[in-house]
This record gives structure tokens, C-alpha cells and sequence, in this order.
């Protein structure tokens, strides 16, 4: 597992525009209203949202290896997306 993926993604793809649609995301998922298990494809990162399993996969597209993977809590990946907002 690559610790650094969540870092990239953040640094890389993370606009303000991409954090707010995956806090909607989670949040809809919560509410029952929308899917458990979405995935978004942005240009370098894979995410996908699992709220039945309370984890977030980060995926490298550019890096097709075991390293290219990053699996990380829900509340983990929200909390990095807060800091994004100060």
C-alpha cells in the first residue's frame, strides 16, 4: 500500500469542486438517498466510496501496480478534505 496516494490525490486533483462533489457523495449515501458503493474517475485517480465497508480506495491509473492502491477510512479521507477547506 502506497501511504503517500492520499497526499497526491489531495495535492494533484483535489479542487474545491471535486471535494465538495465526494462530501455530497458520502453525505447522499448516508442519508440513504443515493448508492453505498460509487465510484468517481477523475484524470490520475480512481475513488471509490464504500459506505458499507467505511473505506475509500484510492487508485493510481498512471500506476497499475499494488502500489498504485491506497485504502483509507471514511472519516480518514473526509477530515484530509476538511483540512483542504482551512
Amino acid at each position: 500500500m502506497n501511504s503517500e496516494l492520499l497526499r497526491e490525490f489531495l495535492q494533484w486533483e483535489c479542487t474545491p469542486y471535486v471535494s465538495k462533489l465526494l462530501r455530497s457523495a458520502v453525505d447522499a449515501a448516508r442519508a440513504s438517498s443515493g448508492p453505498p458503493i460509487k465510484r468517481f474517475e477523475f484524470n490520475r485517480f480512481e475513488v471509490t466510496l464504500n459506505l458499507e465497508g467505511d473505506t475509500v480506495v484510492l487508485e493510481d491509473v498512471q500506476d497499475p501496480s499494488e502500489l498504485g492502491m491506497q485504502t483509507v477510512s471514511i472519516e480518514e479521507f473526509l477530515a484530509a478534505l476538511a483540512k483542504l477547506q482551512g
